[in-house]
């Protein structure tokens, strides 16, 4: 074949294959594994922020939950687990006159696997 004939060839098979469109898929979203120990490492979280001793303090935890956030410093990073938690106090006593008070704040703890990436005061902030 000559180069004459070729060449013309060459360049309609490329412009073929240039023009034809494009699918750019989405990014498949990744994420982490589950908190396994997460009670254990919120309950050492408030221990450690908190001074003093917190006999009256009751938390409870919720399941984790798949999160919409980016854990990981990225855009790109993986998808965490967030684990709401209401930590609340009692005062006073039965019996009393005043009788039992209870005050509960929510929160929510972002999870990179086993580490806590995050704490926030709604679900719908990321850390």
């Amino acid at each position: 074949m000559r180069l004459v004939t070729a060449l013309p060839l060459a360049i309609a098979a490329c412009v073929a294959a240039c023009s034809s469109p494009t699918v750019l898929e989405a990014p498949i979203p990744v994420r982490t594994r589950a908190p396994v120990n997460y009670e254990k490492a919120i309950t050492n979280f408030f221990d450690l922020t908190i001074r003093g001793a917190q006999p009256n303090r009751i938390l409870t935890f919720g399941k984790p939950e798949p999160g919409g956030c980016p854990v990981g410093g990225h855009a790109s990073s993986e998808l965490g687990w967030v684990v709401p938690v209401q930590y609340a106090t009692r005062t006073g006593a039965p019996g009393q006159e005043s009788g039992v008070a209870v005050k509960g704040r929510e929160y929510y703890f972002w999870f990179r696997q086993e580490t806590i990436y995050g704490v926030t005061p709604k679900m719908e902030l990321c850390p």
